[in-house]
């Protein structure tokens, strides 16, 4: 596709106004709060507003589909664990983890042993590709260094969502290549970390960490690495 160039006036003008009359409206009307009848007036509006060719341009440079495929996507609402007040089902829950003994894994670096007389395990997922998860490899690193009570082990999950195999040597060349990682890494090869606790967590993004508590095997918190202190301190305290 040819470079659409910089962004013109008119099509900063559709964006800001499908932003604030489409994008901003729907996004929260899903499900049985969908208004059929409010839709068909917002677009039949928005149409009515521009030109063609300007929202055309816009609906390329913004990879949107047709108008039919958005509002299937505007009425099926986001992902449940995307959804306000959503809690893995896993969250105070006890859990197996035996399964760290026994994997098999690919080993990258560090050891699994010692996560039993940890205060708190941290069990992290991220991938090569996965930018969010680049942006958290220093504060793991930070943790582990600093942090003997805590043990950090982080499984690399490259075919996470479409199961494709995984590029062993790629990855150790990745974390080799990397002065941030300092930590235990594992690759997930055989989907076992996935299986046992990712997707029952139903928390389905990446980068993603359970804090657990490995005396009693509650987790004690599921999200993203970058918003897991306070919850890191209270799991402490807890332990």
């Amino acid at each position: 596709m040819a470079s659409l160039g910089p962004e013109t006036p008119a099509e900063l003008a559709v964006k800001a106004d499908f932003g604030r009359t489409i994008w901003s409206v729907f996004q929260d009307l899903y499900e049985d709060k969908w208004d059929q009848a409010r839709w068909n007036a917002a677009v039949a509006r928005f149409k009515g507003a521009h030109d063609p060719a300007v929202v055309q341009r816009f609906w390329a440079r913004a990879k949107l589909p047709a108008w039919d495929a958005l509002e299937v996507q505007f009425r099926k609402g986001p992902p449940p664990f995307l959804r306000p007040g959503w809690q893995s089902p896993l969250l105070g829950k006890r859990v197996e983890l035996r399964w760290l003994d026994v994997g098999p894994f690919d080993h990258v670096k560090g050891a699994i042993d010692g996560w039993r007389d940890a205060k708190v395990l941290i069990i992290e997922f991220w991938a090569t590709w996965c930018r969010p998860c680049i942006a958290v490899f220093r504060d793991l690193a930070v943790l582990a260094r600093t942090r003997p009570e805590i043990k950090i082990v982080a499984f690399n999950a490259e075919g996470i969502f479409t199961h494709a195999p995984i590029d062993v040597a790629a990855v150790k060349k990745f974390v080799a290549r990397r002065d941030d990682m300092d930590y235990p890494i594992y690759i997930d090869t055989h989907r076992v970390a996935v299986n046992s606790i990712f997707q029952p967590g139903q928390n389905l993004s990446i980068p993603l960490a359970f804090i657990i508590t490995p005396k009693d095997g509650v987790v004690r918190w599921v999200g993203n690495p970058e918003d897991m202190a306070t919850h890191l301190e209270r799991a402490l305290a807890a332990s």
